[in-house]
């Protein structure tokens, strides 16, 4: 149920009970909260939900929301299906990451069992693929996913897919799925305000019995930039809490204290060889064949994202990535570190993995 808070609007959080011939909730998120909190910014995602939106939901299919990471996507997708399979004691439902997608239709292939994969996301009520990006540069999973919109939607049920991206901006990505994404009904879901982000602090210090005086959260608040997600917003939270601890807990917070506390700080730098075994764990090489002679294909490309991530996030010269890599000479390393960038901005896989070992570090 969606309950007016000024111009911010409290929506429940719901999963699906569970039903014979329906796949458990497999999308992967832990909810901070037992409640999404939306304002103005994402008032279309409000009008999606409400009762009237959800009684003709189908009529929408397939539902795509997309938007950055952070912004609630998956729990908005898991609430909208839940309250249409709720509408109706039979319908069955399969939820499912994009990853795990591609992984259970690699292992059907080769358990030869392609009708049980194809019966539990073709013949279901409802289908949500999550962080449906992640399926770029799999054909086949994008193939299979294509078909189980098509049959799905074919025998009158609903489809909710997330993304980071709008499916133009997806690269490998087929046109058949991409057609099928915006053939339906598009939704961005933006950051909250500030006036929503408010409410969400003031909600998450209640839930976490942070006892914080609303003068100090409003300049909390008031120092943060716009990209904020709940989860840093905590993190925000916890340390206002061991600063209280370690000073006198009932003295006024001074403002330059709180201004330094809403400051998004980074771990420490990660040194080169932090990153080259990220780098080498994400692209499931070896270290020593990232620091090797080989110029395989897939061992060149991870290379030049090590040396480029190197560059960019120490002060490890190009000499002094050379010699990490096999000593190789710094004009190698310029090459390979120029090359990476202009990859970076094509191979959406690519920038997907710097992605992902970016957030290990920062």
């Amino acid at each position: 149920m969606l309950v007016p808070n000024d111009s911010v609007s409290v929506l429940a959080l719901q999963t699906p009970r569970i039903r014979k011939r329906s796949l458990p909730l497999a999308v992967g998120y832990i909810p901070l909260l037992d409640s999404i909190l939306l304002g103005r910014e994402n008032a279309t995602i409000q009008e999606l939900l409400s009762a009237e939106s959800i009684r003709e939901l189908t009529s929408r299919t397939p539902i795509f929301i997309y938007g950055p990471s952070g912004t609630g996507k998956t729990a908005v997708a898991v609430t909208l299906a839940t309250r249409w399979i709720n509408d109706a004691p039979s319908r069955t439902y399969t939820m499912i990451h994009a990853n795990d997608f591609a992984k259970s239709l690699a292992r059907s292939i080769d358990a030869d069992d392609m009708h049980r994969f194809r019966s539990q996301f073709r013949e279901c009520d409802c289908l949500l693929v999550d962080a449906v990006q992640e399926l770029a540069g799999k054909p086949a999973a994008q193939d299979e996913l294509t078909e189980s919109i098509d049959q799905v939607q074919h025998r009158g049920g609903l489809v909710v897919i997330t993304s980071c991206l709008l499916p133009q901006l997806i690269q490998p990505w087929k046109e058949a799925l991409a057609s099928r994404m915006i053939g339906g009904y598009s939704v961005e879901m933006s950051f909250p305000s500030k006036t929503t982000r408010l409410e969400i602090l003031k909600r998450l210090a209640q839930f976490q019995d942070i006892d914080i005086p609303f003068e100090e959260l409003s300049v909390l608040n008031d120092q943060l930039p716009d990209n904020q997600s709940a989860m840093q917003l905590r993190g925000i939270l916890s340390r206002w809490q061991h600063h209280k601890k370690a000073t006198e807990p009932t003295s006024r917070t001074p403002p330059k204290i709180l201004e330094r506390l809403a400051e998004i700080h980074a771990p420490n730098t990660p040194t080169p060889n932090d990153i080259a075994k990220a780098v080498a764990k994400e692209l499931h090489l070896t270290l020593e064949s990232l620091r090797g002679p080989s110029r395989k294909a897939n061992v060149v490309r991870g290379r030049g994202l090590a040396m480029f991530l190197i560059r960019k996030w120490t002060e490890t010269s190009y000499q002094g990535i050379g010699l990490l890599f096999g000593n190789r000479d710094h004009t190698t390393v310029m090459h390979a570190c120029k090359k990476t960038e202009d990859d970076l901005k094509a191979d959406y896989a690519l920038s997907q993995s710097m992605e992902r070992i970016r957030q290990r570090f920062f």
